[in-house]
Protein backbone atom coordinates (compact mmCIF):
# COMPACT_ATOMS: atom_id res chain seq x y z
CA UNK A 1 0.00 0.00 0.00
CA UNK A 2 1.13 3.67 -0.90
CA UNK A 3 2.58 5.52 1.99
CA UNK A 4 0.09 8.34 3.03
CA UNK A 5 2.51 11.73 1.45
CA UNK A 6 1.33 15.19 0.93
CA UNK A 7 3.11 16.96 -2.08
CA UNK A 8 3.16 20.54 -1.68
CA UNK A 9 3.58 22.11 -5.27
CA UNK A 10 4.53 25.79 -5.80
CA UNK A 11 5.62 25.58 -1.77
CA UNK A 12 8.04 28.60 -2.54
CA UNK A 13 5.37 31.09 -3.64
CA UNK A 14 4.01 33.55 -1.49
CA UNK A 15 0.24 30.95 -0.62
CA UNK A 16 2.56 27.94 -0.81
CA UNK A 17 5.16 28.82 2.38
CA UNK A 18 1.87 29.66 4.25
CA UNK A 19 0.59 25.98 3.39
CA UNK A 20 3.64 24.81 3.86
CA UNK A 21 4.13 26.12 7.68
CA UNK A 22 0.67 25.63 7.80
CA UNK A 23 0.97 21.70 7.19
CA UNK A 24 3.80 20.94 9.25
CA UNK A 25 1.81 23.21 12.93
CA UNK A 26 -1.21 20.38 12.32
CA UNK A 27 1.36 17.59 12.39
CA UNK A 28 1.81 16.89 8.56
CA UNK A 29 5.26 16.38 7.21
CA UNK A 30 4.70 17.47 3.68
CA UNK A 31 7.11 17.70 0.39
CA UNK A 32 8.13 20.96 -0.83
CA UNK A 33 7.83 20.85 -4.59
CA UNK A 34 8.77 23.27 -7.04
CA UNK A 35 10.86 24.64 -10.16
CA UNK A 36 13.83 26.06 -8.35
CA UNK A 37 15.56 23.68 -6.82
CA UNK A 38 17.86 26.55 -4.57
CA UNK A 39 14.75 28.30 -3.46
CA UNK A 40 13.23 25.01 -2.13
CA UNK A 41 16.48 24.59 -0.31
CA UNK A 42 16.31 27.61 1.35
CA UNK A 43 12.26 27.27 2.19
CA UNK A 44 13.43 23.73 3.50
CA UNK A 45 16.34 24.77 5.78
CA UNK A 46 14.69 27.89 7.30
CA UNK A 47 10.19 26.66 7.64
CA UNK A 48 8.92 24.20 9.81
CA UNK A 49 10.35 25.23 13.21
CA UNK A 50 13.73 23.78 11.69
CA UNK A 51 12.54 20.87 10.29
CA UNK A 52 14.16 20.09 7.22
CA UNK A 53 11.57 19.12 4.70
CA UNK A 54 12.34 16.83 1.66
CA UNK A 55 11.97 18.73 -1.70
CA UNK A 56 11.37 17.98 -5.02
CA UNK A 57 12.53 19.93 -8.20
CA UNK A 58 10.25 19.19 -11.21
CA UNK A 59 8.34 21.69 -13.59
CA UNK A 60 5.01 21.12 -15.35
CA UNK A 61 6.67 20.83 -19.15
CA UNK A 62 7.59 17.63 -19.09
CA UNK A 63 4.87 14.50 -18.68
CA UNK A 64 7.15 11.78 -17.76
CA UNK A 65 9.15 13.70 -15.09
CA UNK A 66 6.14 15.05 -13.25
CA UNK A 67 4.45 11.24 -13.09
CA UNK A 68 7.82 10.55 -11.92
CA UNK A 69 7.70 13.15 -9.06
CA UNK A 70 4.26 12.20 -7.89
CA UNK A 71 4.78 8.45 -8.46
CA UNK A 72 4.58 7.92 -4.48
CA UNK A 73 2.47 11.13 -3.68
CA UNK A 74 -1.15 10.16 -2.58
CA UNK A 75 -2.00 13.72 -2.27
CA UNK A 76 -0.95 17.13 -3.95
CA UNK A 77 -1.90 20.74 -3.00
CA UNK A 78 -0.90 22.76 -6.41
CA UNK A 79 -0.52 26.26 -5.27
CA UNK A 80 1.37 27.82 -8.11
CA UNK A 81 -0.51 29.52 -10.72
CA UNK A 82 -2.02 30.89 -12.93
CA UNK A 83 -3.53 27.76 -13.01
CA UNK A 84 -5.80 28.43 -16.09
CA UNK A 85 -1.58 27.49 -17.73
CA UNK A 86 -0.46 24.77 -14.23
CA UNK A 87 -4.00 23.09 -13.57
CA UNK A 88 -4.32 20.47 -16.68
CA UNK A 89 -0.81 19.07 -16.34
CA UNK A 90 -0.66 18.88 -12.82
CA UNK A 91 -4.15 17.19 -13.27
CA UNK A 92 -2.88 14.35 -15.69
CA UNK A 93 -0.38 13.36 -13.88
CA UNK A 94 -2.15 12.82 -10.94
CA UNK A 95 -4.54 10.41 -13.27
CA UNK A 96 -1.76 8.55 -14.13
CA UNK A 97 0.00 8.21 -10.64
CA UNK A 98 -3.66 7.71 -9.00
CA UNK A 99 -2.51 10.78 -6.77
CA UNK A 100 -5.86 13.03 -5.32
CA UNK A 101 -6.03 16.43 -6.34
CA UNK A 102 -6.55 19.67 -4.75
CA UNK A 103 -5.43 23.29 -5.76
CA UNK A 104 -6.20 27.37 -4.58
CA UNK A 105 -7.31 28.47 -7.93
CA UNK A 106 -10.83 30.66 -8.46
CA UNK A 107 -10.67 30.48 -12.18
CA UNK A 108 -13.57 29.96 -13.85
CA UNK A 109 -11.67 28.27 -16.94
CA UNK A 110 -9.96 25.79 -14.74
CA UNK A 111 -13.35 24.45 -12.54
CA UNK A 112 -14.85 24.00 -15.41
CA UNK A 113 -12.49 22.22 -17.44
CA UNK A 114 -11.64 19.74 -14.72
CA UNK A 115 -15.32 19.38 -13.93
CA UNK A 116 -15.91 18.32 -17.83
CA UNK A 117 -13.14 15.60 -17.34
CA UNK A 118 -15.06 14.56 -13.72
CA UNK A 119 -15.52 11.05 -15.47
CA UNK A 120 -11.51 10.35 -16.01
CA UNK A 121 -10.99 11.00 -12.22
CA UNK A 122 -13.60 8.79 -11.38
CA UNK A 123 -12.44 6.21 -13.33
CA UNK A 124 -8.90 6.71 -12.31
CA UNK A 125 -10.19 6.66 -8.10
CA UNK A 126 -8.92 10.25 -7.45
CA UNK A 127 -10.63 13.02 -5.91
CA UNK A 128 -10.47 16.14 -8.06
CA UNK A 129 -11.16 19.03 -5.89
CA UNK A 130 -10.30 22.62 -7.20
CA UNK A 131 -10.50 25.74 -4.77
CA UNK A 132 -10.21 24.93 -1.26
CA UNK A 133 -9.20 27.87 -0.34
CA UNK A 134 -10.92 31.38 -0.04
CA UNK A 135 -12.69 31.48 -2.94
CA UNK A 136 -14.22 29.38 -2.68
CA UNK A 137 -14.66 27.17 0.30
CA UNK A 138 -16.35 29.76 2.38
CA UNK A 139 -19.24 30.55 -0.56
CA UNK A 140 -19.52 27.21 -1.74
CA UNK A 141 -20.37 26.31 1.90
CA UNK A 142 -23.05 28.67 2.49
CA UNK A 143 -24.78 28.45 -0.80
CA UNK A 144 -24.50 24.62 -0.57
CA UNK A 145 -26.57 25.34 2.82
CA UNK A 146 -29.15 27.85 1.65
CA UNK A 147 -29.93 25.82 -1.70
CA UNK A 148 -30.39 22.79 0.80
CA UNK A 149 -32.90 24.93 3.04
CA UNK A 150 -34.54 26.52 0.41
CA UNK A 151 -35.08 24.54 -2.53
CA UNK A 152 -36.68 25.32 -6.11
CA UNK A 153 -33.96 28.27 -6.02
CA UNK A 154 -33.38 29.71 -9.83
CA UNK A 155 -31.18 32.48 -9.06
CA UNK A 156 -28.08 33.14 -7.35
CA UNK A 157 -26.42 36.46 -6.73
CA UNK A 158 -23.06 36.13 -4.41
CA UNK A 159 -21.13 39.83 -3.50
CA UNK A 160 -17.57 40.15 -1.75
CA UNK A 161 -16.52 42.73 0.31
CA UNK A 162 -12.49 42.30 1.30
CA UNK A 163 -9.99 44.27 2.96
CA UNK A 164 -7.25 42.01 2.19
CA UNK A 165 -4.04 42.99 -0.15
CA UNK A 166 -3.15 41.01 -2.97
CA UNK A 167 -0.13 38.82 -3.80
CA UNK A 168 1.67 39.05 -7.01
CA UNK A 169 0.00 35.34 -7.88
CA UNK A 170 -3.62 36.84 -7.31
CA UNK A 171 -2.80 39.52 -9.61
CA UNK A 172 -1.17 37.33 -12.09
CA UNK A 173 -4.30 35.39 -12.13
CA UNK A 174 -6.33 38.60 -12.72
CA UNK A 175 -4.36 39.95 -15.35
CA UNK A 176 -4.58 36.44 -17.39
CA UNK A 177 -8.48 37.38 -17.11
CA UNK A 178 -8.46 40.34 -17.74
CA UNK A 179 -11.59 41.85 -18.57
CA UNK A 180 -13.59 38.47 -18.74
CA UNK A 181 -16.47 39.33 -16.22
CA UNK A 182 -18.98 36.66 -16.63
CA UNK A 183 -22.14 35.35 -15.25
CA UNK A 184 -24.53 32.16 -15.62
CA UNK A 185 -27.59 32.40 -17.78
CA UNK A 186 -29.75 29.37 -17.68
CA UNK A 187 -26.83 26.90 -16.94
CA UNK A 188 -24.51 28.60 -19.49
CA UNK A 189 -22.15 30.82 -18.75
CA UNK A 190 -21.54 34.10 -20.72
CA UNK A 191 -19.93 37.52 -20.61
CA UNK A 192 -20.90 40.48 -19.59
CA UNK A 193 -19.20 44.08 -19.96
CA UNK A 194 -17.39 45.38 -16.65
CA UNK A 195 -19.86 47.87 -15.06
CA UNK A 196 -23.24 45.85 -16.87
CA UNK A 197 -24.69 44.71 -13.45
CA UNK A 198 -25.66 46.32 -10.16
CA UNK A 199 -26.69 44.88 -7.18
CA UNK A 200 -26.56 45.94 -3.35
CA UNK A 201 -26.09 43.37 -0.35
CA UNK A 202 -25.92 43.36 3.10
CA UNK A 203 -22.26 43.19 3.80
CA UNK A 204 -22.84 44.30 7.43
CA UNK A 205 -24.20 47.66 7.82
CA UNK A 206 -26.80 49.33 5.32
CA UNK A 207 -26.74 47.42 1.94
CA UNK A 208 -24.02 48.79 -0.26
CA UNK A 209 -23.81 48.54 -3.82
CA UNK A 210 -21.67 45.98 -5.96
CA UNK A 211 -20.92 45.54 -9.40
CA UNK A 212 -20.34 42.84 -11.42
CA UNK A 213 -17.04 41.44 -10.43
CA UNK A 214 -15.31 37.77 -11.93
CA UNK A 215 -15.61 34.73 -8.99
CA UNK A 216 -15.44 30.83 -9.29
CA UNK A 217 -18.35 30.16 -7.96
CA UNK A 218 -19.85 30.86 -11.61
CA UNK A 219 -18.67 27.33 -11.91
CA UNK A 220 -18.33 25.99 -8.43
CA UNK A 221 -22.24 27.05 -7.44
CA UNK A 222 -23.90 25.35 -10.51
CA UNK A 223 -21.96 21.66 -9.74
CA UNK A 224 -22.73 22.17 -6.03
CA UNK A 225 -26.37 23.09 -6.57
CA UNK A 226 -27.68 23.08 -10.00
CA UNK A 227 -28.89 26.62 -9.89
CA UNK A 228 -29.09 28.09 -13.30
CA UNK A 229 -28.70 31.46 -12.95
CA UNK A 230 -25.45 32.77 -11.24
CA UNK A 231 -24.15 36.60 -10.70
CA UNK A 232 -21.38 37.25 -9.22
CA UNK A 233 -20.09 40.82 -7.66
CA UNK A 234 -17.44 43.06 -6.14
CA UNK A 235 -18.31 45.91 -3.66
CA UNK A 236 -18.03 49.20 -5.51
CA UNK A 237 -15.48 50.65 -3.75
CA UNK A 238 -13.74 53.84 -5.13
CA UNK A 239 -10.60 51.60 -6.72
CA UNK A 240 -13.35 48.65 -8.49
CA UNK A 241 -15.43 51.42 -9.47
CA UNK A 242 -11.98 53.04 -11.30
CA UNK A 243 -11.10 50.08 -12.15
CA UNK A 244 -14.47 48.55 -14.12
CA UNK A 245 -14.20 52.18 -15.87
CA UNK A 246 -10.58 51.41 -16.93
CA UNK A 247 -11.69 47.76 -18.40
CA UNK A 248 -14.63 48.81 -19.90
CA UNK A 249 -12.55 51.26 -21.78
CA UNK A 250 -8.97 49.83 -22.11
CA UNK A 251 -9.95 46.43 -21.87
CA UNK A 252 -9.40 45.39 -25.09
CA UNK A 253 -5.34 46.72 -25.12
CA UNK A 254 -4.66 45.81 -21.35
CA UNK A 255 -5.79 41.79 -22.54
CA UNK A 256 -3.13 42.03 -25.44
CA UNK A 257 0.12 40.78 -25.59
CA UNK A 258 1.73 44.11 -24.74
CA UNK A 259 -0.51 45.24 -22.36
CA UNK A 260 -0.27 41.72 -20.32
CA UNK A 261 3.54 42.17 -20.30
CA UNK A 262 3.36 45.62 -19.05
CA UNK A 263 1.13 44.56 -16.28
CA UNK A 264 3.63 42.00 -15.57
CA UNK A 265 5.95 44.17 -15.42
CA UNK A 266 4.17 46.07 -12.82
CA UNK A 267 3.53 43.21 -10.93
CA UNK A 268 6.68 41.95 -10.82
CA UNK A 269 7.61 45.43 -8.54
CA UNK A 270 4.97 44.90 -6.15
CA UNK A 271 5.08 43.28 -3.22
CA UNK A 272 5.07 39.53 -2.82
CA UNK A 273 1.68 39.54 -0.87
CA UNK A 274 0.40 41.47 2.16
CA UNK A 275 2.56 41.85 5.15
CA UNK A 276 1.81 39.59 8.12
CA UNK A 277 0.93 42.17 10.16
CA UNK A 278 -1.66 43.42 7.32
CA UNK A 279 -2.99 39.93 7.05
CA UNK A 280 -3.72 40.30 10.93
CA UNK A 281 -5.99 43.13 9.70
CA UNK A 282 -7.76 41.39 6.30
CA UNK A 283 -10.50 40.75 6.29
CA UNK A 284 -13.51 39.66 3.80
CA UNK A 285 -17.06 38.92 4.30
CA UNK A 286 -19.77 37.74 1.72
CA UNK A 287 -23.22 37.19 0.87
CA UNK A 288 -25.14 34.94 -0.81
CA UNK A 289 -28.53 35.26 -2.24
CA UNK A 290 -31.10 32.67 -3.47
CA UNK A 291 -34.07 33.80 -5.22
CA UNK A 292 -37.10 31.12 -6.50
CA UNK A 293 -39.37 31.90 -9.73
CA UNK A 294 -41.83 33.25 -7.56
CA UNK A 295 -39.24 36.18 -6.15
CA UNK A 296 -38.86 34.56 -2.78
CA UNK A 297 -35.38 35.10 -1.25
CA UNK A 298 -33.39 33.58 0.90
CA UNK A 299 -29.60 35.33 1.96
CA UNK A 300 -26.60 34.46 4.60
CA UNK A 301 -23.33 36.05 5.28
CA UNK A 302 -19.79 34.95 6.27
CA UNK A 303 -17.64 36.97 7.97
CA UNK A 304 -13.50 35.48 7.33
CA UNK A 305 -10.29 37.08 9.11
CA UNK A 306 -7.07 36.82 7.03
CA UNK A 307 -8.33 35.42 3.83
CA UNK A 308 -4.88 34.36 2.52
CA UNK A 309 -4.14 32.60 6.18
CA UNK A 310 -8.29 30.95 5.56
CA UNK A 311 -6.90 29.53 2.16
CA UNK A 312 -3.26 27.85 4.16
CA UNK A 313 -5.66 26.61 6.83
CA UNK A 314 -8.46 25.15 4.86
CA UNK A 315 -6.28 23.44 2.19
CA UNK A 316 -4.17 22.04 4.30
CA UNK A 317 -7.56 20.59 6.62
CA UNK A 318 -8.84 19.19 3.65
CA UNK A 319 -5.01 17.78 2.62
CA UNK A 320 -5.21 16.38 5.81
CA UNK A 321 -8.80 14.94 5.30
CA UNK A 322 -7.85 13.55 2.03
CA UNK A 323 -4.68 11.73 3.46
CA UNK A 324 -6.47 9.89 6.13
CA UNK A 325 -8.78 8.40 3.09
CA UNK A 326 -11.66 10.62 3.68
CA UNK A 327 -12.13 11.14 -0.34
CA UNK A 328 -15.00 11.40 -2.69
CA UNK A 329 -13.60 10.52 -6.37
CA UNK A 330 -14.47 12.15 -9.22
CA UNK A 331 -14.72 16.19 -9.69
CA UNK A 332 -16.16 17.85 -6.39
CA UNK A 333 -16.58 20.97 -5.14
CA UNK A 334 -15.69 21.52 -0.96
CA UNK A 335 -19.51 21.45 -0.72
CA UNK A 336 -20.07 18.56 -2.53
CA UNK A 337 -16.76 16.54 -1.06
CA UNK A 338 -17.33 17.18 2.33
CA UNK A 339 -20.61 18.46 3.34
CA UNK A 340 -22.06 22.91 3.77
CA UNK A 341 -21.16 21.96 7.43
CA UNK A 342 -17.22 22.00 6.51
CA UNK A 343 -17.09 25.95 6.71
CA UNK A 344 -17.88 25.09 10.55
CA UNK A 345 -14.44 23.52 11.35
CA UNK A 346 -12.78 26.90 11.16
CA UNK A 347 -12.35 29.14 14.22
CA UNK A 348 -12.91 32.96 13.83
CA UNK A 349 -15.14 32.07 10.98
CA UNK A 350 -18.70 33.73 11.81
CA UNK A 351 -21.85 32.38 9.45
CA UNK A 352 -25.14 34.36 9.75
CA UNK A 353 -28.63 33.46 8.05
CA UNK A 354 -29.39 36.70 7.60
CA UNK A 355 -32.78 37.48 10.54
CA UNK A 356 -31.09 34.43 12.11
CA UNK A 357 -27.51 34.67 13.44
CA UNK A 358 -25.32 31.82 14.02
CA UNK A 359 -21.32 31.53 14.45
CA UNK A 360 -19.29 29.18 12.63
CA UNK A 361 -17.70 27.55 15.68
Amino acid sequence: MRESKLLVYGATGYTGRLAVAEAVRSGLRPVAGGRNPEKLAALASTTAEGRDLETRAFGLDCPAGLAAALEDVSVVLHCAGPFSRTALPMHDACLRTGTHYLDITGEIDVFEALAARGAEATAAGIMVLPGVGFDVVPSDCIVADLAARHPGGRYLRLGLAARSGTSRGTMRTIVEGIGQFRIRRDGTIRRVRPGELRHAFDFGRPPDAALVGVLGDVSTAFHSTGIPNIETYLQATRTFVRLTRILRDFGPLLAGRTGKALLSRLIDRAPEGPSESARRRAHATMVAEIEDAEGRRAAARVRIPDPYGFTAVAAVAIAGRSLAGDVKTGYQTPSSAYGADLLREFDEVTWEVLGDQATAR
